[in-house]
């Protein structure tokens, strides 16, 4: 039903190109028409929306092909591999073939599958795959109800691949679709958007953190894992003396969020889209302070890797003496050991709610 050619594959050291965990069920079966010769690699112009690297990315042509990624990780290792973004929101159907990797959240799969349709050509295909767990069972019905034609399946690695061609769309719901995707108001008057962690309200550390935030900082401080800007907010508003804010977060998204949030303030500010897991932010003479309410899981599964890797290079920016950080962690989180191992002094300064808050100096 289809008519399109191979490309020349783009050769990579796919040892360089990985990110922990990324080669998902989901991503691996998303190719599987592919790979299995049931859809060749596209002939024009493709895009991938919420894009992870993969294998048989390669028998795509690096030079056709787009990503949309916010999460910095995956970001890096698409441009490693020498594939570009697709930058702002592009014109529509300008492209010939699209894919789509589900998120266990129906509203931002929802909105993937409407920023592929928006861009898709009449007559081009979407592929897009989800694990059997995060939502695999309601694509074919997301599908049909934009008006996809010929759809067609397959299931394996415990996730579920579908790809359709574009037909006569269903404006109504596409633009529904698309319109969830916009910023809106949330309980206490920030601005956010689907797809930023906790986005639809007041994170419950955050707020104990905030509860128990001195208000005698001054100097230049950091938010480390910013989100939509809570804590930056909270912090600014309780500390006048405020020289310098830098506001970091590993989704770009969350990024242009807080800054929004925090437009108000008039010290200066600077958002800076960062893996905090594996780079340092660099400033000259160091933070003089650091809060932080770190990410504590992997989807379902709790992991204290991710809070003590923010632990450890919150305490190589901080300056050298006296430089402190104020932090919330689930109380299941064993996150004391390493805190007394680097900082010298370290206080639990509020136990309660299944937080703690801890202050560490150096």
């Amino acid at each position: 039903m289809f008519s399109w050619h191979f490309l020349n594959c783009v050769i990579l050291l796919c040892s360089e190109l990985y990110y922990d965990a990324a080669m998902t069920p989901a991503l691996e079966t998303l190719f599987l028409p592919y790979s299995n010769g049931q859809l060749p690699a596209e002939a024009g112009a493709a895009l991938f929306v919420n894009a992870m690297y993969a294998p048989d990315l390669q028998r795509f042509n690096a030079a056709h092909l787009r990503w949309v990624q916010w999460f910095k990780p995956y970001a890096q290792t698409l441009e490693r591999a020498g594939f570009k973004e697709e930058t702002g929101d592009g014109a529509p159907g300008s492209y010939d073939a699209a894919m789509v990797l589900g998120s266990k959240s129906r509203l931002e799969t929802e909105i993937y599958l409407a920023r592929a349709t928006r861009q898709l050509k009449k007559g081009g295909v979407l592929v897009v795959a989800a694990g059997n767990k995060e939502g695999a069972g309601r694509l074919k019905k997301m599908l049909l109800a934009l008006g996809y034609q010929n759809i067609a399946e397959q299931s394996k690695n415990k996730a579920r691949v579908f790809w359709a061609e574009k037909g006569q769309i269903n404006q109504d719901v596409l633009t529904l679709w698309l319109q969830q995707d916009n910023e809106r108001e949330i309980p206490g008057g920030f601005v956010s958007r689907p797809g930023v962690y906790g986005w639809d309200k007041i994170d419950r550390g955050s707020q104990i953190l905030a509860d128990h935030m001195p208000r005698d900082l001054k100097g230049k401080g950091a938010d480390f894992g910013c989100g939509y800007g809570f804590l930056s907010y909270a912090v600014l508003d309780k500390n006048k003396k405020i020289k310098a804010l830098d506001f970091i977060d590993a989704d770009s998204r969350a990024v242009a969020l807080c800054e929004k949030n925090i437009a108000g303030f008039a010290m200066k500010k600077q958002g800076i889209w960062m893996d905090l897991t594996a780079e340092i932010p660099r400033v000259a003479g160091g933070y003089d302070w650091i809060v932080m309410n770190p990410p504590f899981h992997e989807g379902k599964k709790s992991d204290s890797d991710i809070g003590v890797s923010f632990i450890k290079n919150a305490h190589q920016a901080l300056r050298g003496k006296g430089g402190a950080l104020y932090m919330v962690a689930n109380n299941q989180m064993p996150y004391e050991r390493v805190l007394n191992d680097l900082f010298w002094s370290v206080q639990t300064i509020y136990t309660g709610g299944g937080f703690k808050v801890f202050h560490a100096v150096k």
